[in-house]
Order: structure tokens, then C-alpha cells, then sequence
């Protein structure tokens, strides 16, 4: 297993957790107290879950180029940590607007990855 397939999978499975868990909590607020307690497992279980897929996926393809999928949602991970950093450090952003942008940006980044690795075809020869 490559460095970069450890760092995609973990990527996404952060930036899973956090997107999981802060909307979680923030929805269940008006109606549980320690609405936290809740997000916390399910944040935790997608992230697992969308790292494994990842870590499963990433090199299937039969020229060991990643699945578009798995690639989609690494590139997700990468960069929405990075906004997530950049708006919070650099910027000083409050907390749920720099989750919402980098969520934003992180899912266009995806979808555009994706849909490239899926649109390219293997090199012949």
C-alpha cells in the first residue's frame, strides 16, 4: 500500500468525520441537549466507512490507476482539510462558516476529479 492511498483515505475519512459530525450536532441542537454525543458515532462511522472505500478502491483498476470514485473522494478529503485550514488560520473565519466553504469547495474539487478519472481513457500501447 502506497503512501498516497493512505494519505486519500485518511484525508476523506477526516473531512467525513468533521462534515458528519458538525451537521449531526448542529441539526439534533434544538432537540437534544448533548446532541454531540449523537453526531460523535455517526461522524465516526462515515468517516470509517468513507476511508475504507478509499483504502478498497483506490487502486482496483486493472493499469493500478485509482477508481474515479476513490480518487473523487480523497480529493474531497485534501481539499477540504486544506480550505478548512486556510479559512480558519489564515483568514480567522468562525468555525461553521469555514466548514460550510471548505465542505462547498471540497465537493466541487471531487466531482471535478471524479469526472475527469472517469472521462479518461487508459493509454494504449
Amino acid at each position: 500500500m502506497r503512501v498516497r492511498t493512505l494519505g486519500y483515505a485518511a484525508a476523506a475519512g477526516l473531512a467525513t468525520f468533521l462534515v458528519v459530525f458538525v451537521a449531526v450536532s448542529e441539526l439534533l441542537l434544538p432537540y437534544l441537549e448533548f446532541s454531540v454525543l449523537v453526531g460523535l458515532p455517526a461522524g465516526i462511522g462515515a468517516g470509517v466507512l468513507i476511508a475504507a472505500v478509499v483504502l478498497v478502491q483506490f487502486g482496483r483498476n486493472a493499469d493500478g490507476t485509482p477508481q474515479p470514485l476513490a480518487l473523487g473522494l480523497g480529493t474531497f478529503g485534501v481539499t477540504f482539510l486544506t480550505v478548512l485550514v486556510v479559512a480558519l488560520v489564515l483568514l480567522r473565519a468562525g468555525v461553521i462558516g469555514s466548514i460550510v466553504s471548505a465542505t462547498g469547495i471540497g465537493i466541487v474539487g471531487g466531482l471535478v476529479v471524479g469526472i475527469r478519472a472517469r472521462r479518461e481513457k487508459p493509454p494504449t500501447g
